[in-house]
């Protein structure tokens, strides 16, 4: 960390600012969740904002380390300023909705709350059309400064990434995160996962931070191609598996 953040300065200065935004708005979330016991849902109302700001810390600093390896820099600072203001906004929106005390996502019981869950759609999918066609030059650019190995980690990362990216719309279109039941306290612990029901939040976590895991592996464990390949299919077939499931409503505890 103390070698990553002054790299990751001098590659992306405004995601690693937003980034650090975000971490302190995670600790800023972990206070409330100590001192203000309100529910929403049947977990305390700042829980959802402290993993949705500490996965986009995770995120931002993610996309700011690697799509310093793009050859335009005008296609470097729109992916950025799109990445940084769909994830900025998005987070504000759950902020807002838990110091109202309500659901921030599948809220449509009043006229506010519907404005605020297509708010929360738009975002989404504003970022989600922003990865893939950074996935798609990530594939197209044939000329990478790191190595090949690599380079097809970052691919197969960004490539899950936007598959699995499917489970969150799924939610959206169902106005659900569990498939069967409703939601009804029996859940994991910090995750908020379902332990009665089928659950999408697993498959879209996994295909989330497969952004994270394929890239770490295939720089400091793999050393070859097809080694990265082998295991981006590995993970791609265990997050499908866990899709199948929650679509099934077979809980995986």
């Amino acid at each position: 960390m103390r070698l990553f953040l002054p790299e990751l300065y001098k590659r992306n200065t405004l995601l690693f600012w937003m980034g650090w935004i975000h971490f302190v708005m995670f600790f800023f979330c972990l206070g409330l969740l100590s001192f203000n016991h309100n529910l929403i849902g049947g977990e305390n109302a700042w829980a959802k904002p402290v993993r949705y700001y500490l996965s986009t810390t995770i995120s931002l600093w993610t996309f700011g380390w690697f799509i310093y390896h793009i050859n335009s820099k005008t296609q470097i600072k729109v992916f950025s300023w799109l990445i940084a203001l769909s994830l900025f906004f998005e987070t504000a929106v759950i902020f807002v909705q838990s110091y109202r005390g309500v659901p921030s996502h599948f809220n449509v019981s009043d006229p506010f709350n519907s404005m605020m869950n297509v708010v929360l759609l738009s975002l989404m999918l504003i970022f989600l059309i922003t990865v893939s066609y950074l996935t798609l030059i990530f594939f197209n650019q044939k000329k990478m400064p790191i190595s090949q190995h690599y380079t097809w980690g970052l691919r197969m990362g960004l490539l899950n990434f936007v598959i699995f990216s499917i489970a969150g719309l799924i939610m959206f279109a169902k106005h659900t995160h569990c498939i069967g039941g409703v939601e009804d306290g029996s859940r994991i612990a910090l995750f908020n996962w379902s332990l009665k029901h089928g659950d999408l939040r697993i498959a879209h976590f996994m295909g989330v931070h497969s952004l994270q895991v394929i890239p770490l592996l295939s720089y400091y464990l793999f050393t070859k191609k097809i080694q990265v390949i082998n295991f981006s299919i590995l993970y791609f077939l265990a997050t499908l598996s866990f899709l199948i499931l929650a679509l099934l409503d077979i809980p995986i505890f």
